[in-house]
């Protein structure tokens, strides 16, 4: 841009001052000067230095560049980085965007828009509930299989019914769960009966023996079973058991129920012809059948 400016002052000689980008040119006519500047280029504008004198002569027309601003002493970016540099590293590092505070807690110039509360620490971790174990947090104390008995001695007849015995029972172990200690309470409460010939039975005993019962043998009970044929037949049990813990303050159930397989158990059927005799074996031990 072309800037004109025109003086009037009595001066004692027509020169004009430059060397501050400007070209001047003057008219004299023995009382005024008139005085002519045009500037040269779009440089940033100095300006007039009316506190010192310039060249020795009293407050006149000198012209300084603005000196640049004192650096903040209290700037701050880690790594004694660059303001540029840190922003630099912003581009591809969203960690930056956090407020970068100076000493004393004021923000830096170009952080405002990360000017915010720091965050809230994150909350310590809730201590350890043994309440919240489910059957998985527990399976691992869980009692060995039991095994099941089959009435007589392993061995069926035909038609006629077997009866069948698991020997499960509460059991209680200590251990720890979420490493807290702990008392663990296994209590089998359902049976399902598998017979190996395709016939099972659920139910909510283990089943009691012939003698226990005081009764005769191929009598009929809650958990035996007849077989239709002969032949060896692998039964066995899956108990199912509910487990509680005690951690100093009482019981408390957990969560799911414990399945265990027992491990099987053969059973050989056998068919049992009769016939009419006259005596008993006792009366003729050498009669038939006897």
């Amino acid at each position: 841009m072309l800037t004109g400016v025109q003086f009037a002052a009595t001066v004692g000689g027509d020169a004009c001052s430059d060397g501050t980008g400007w070209v001047c040119d003057s008219t004299n006519n023995g009382s005024s000067v008139s005085i002519g500047a045009t500037r040269e280029s779009a440089s940033a504008p100095a300006v007039p230095d009316r506190g010192s004198n310039r060249g020795g002569g009293g407050g006149g027309g000198g012209w300084v560049n603005v000196p640049p601003p004192p650096p903040d002493p209290d700037a701050y970016y880690p790594g004694a980085r660059t303001r540029d540099e840190w922003l630099a590293q912003c581009a591809f590092d969203q960690a930056c965007a956090d407020a970068v505070v100076a000493p004393g807690g004021a923000p830096l110039p170009g952080t405002e828009q990360a000017d915010q509360q720091p965050a809230d620490p994150a909350p310590a971790p809730a201590a350890p509930d043994p309440t919240t174990a489910t059957i998985e947090d527990v399976a691992q104390f869980a009692p060995q299989p039991p095994r099941v008995i089959g009435e007589p001695d392993g061995v069926g007849v035909v038609g006629m019914p077997t009866n069948f015995v698991v020997d499960a029972a509460e059991h209680t172990v200590t251990g720890r769960i979420f490493d807290v200690p702990v008392t663990v309470r296994f209590t089998p409460v359902s049976y399902a009966f598998d017979y190996g010939d395709g016939s099972t039975r659920e139910t909510t005993s283990p089943g009691t023996s012939w003698d226990d019962l005081d009764v005769p043998q191929f009598t009929a009970t809650d958990t035996s079973h007849s077989y239709g044929a002969a032949g060896e037949y692998e039964a066995s049990v899956t108990i199912r058991y509910a487990a509680e813990a005690d951690a100093g303050g009482g019981w408390f159930p957990i969560a799911g129920l414990l399945e265990l397989n027992t491990p099987t158990t053969v059973i050989r059927v056998v068919e049992v012809d009769t016939a009419l005799v006259e005596r008993t074996c006792d009366e003729d031990p050498s009669g038939p059948g006897c």
